[in-house]
């Protein structure tokens, strides 16, 4: 008996296993890569997304700073015409104090006021009854 016949099923067994092993072995590395390429696929659609609610917060920010800079401007102008208004108050009260005090010298120290105000007053204005002149004509039957 000899053995070669056994030796070749051996052998051939032998074959079988290895080529059975690779086959696993490429099975097992082909889902590996798949794993792999679906991550990676995953990921970029992450980043895709990230990168979409960056652009539109920097939007976002952008345009806050435009608002914020119209705003400033807004209130600087603001700012500019209450002073200007508080100015031209100050200054209109001023002119209105220059007046009456002018007025009031003028009271004072006018001549032809000061004669005017030192007239008396007419009778029928002190309160007293009208004497002398008075004119009867419209009256009938006086006479």
């Amino acid at each position: 008996m000899s053995l070669e016949p056994v030796v070749a099923v051996a052998k051939v067994g032998s074959t079988l296993r290895a080529i059975a092993v690779g086959i696993v072995i490429v099975i097992v590395m082909g889902l590996l890569i798949a794993i792999q390429q679906i991550r990676v696929v995953t990921l970029q659609g992450a980043v895709t997304v990230e990168a979409k609610a960056k652009q539109e917060a920097v939007d976002a920010n952008k345009e806050s700073q435009l608002t914020i800079t119209t705003l400033r401007a807004e209130a600087e102008r603001n700012a500019a015409y209450t002073s200007d208004l508080s100015k031209r108050i100050k200054a209109s009260e001023d002119k209105a104090k220059k007046a009456k005090k002018d007025f009031d010298d003028l009271k004072r120290n006018s001549k032809p006021v000061r004669d005017w105000a030192a007239q008396p007053l007419p009778d029928g204005l002190r309160g007293k009854a009208a004497s002398g002149n008075k004119d009867n004509s419209h009256k009938a039957g006086s006479p």
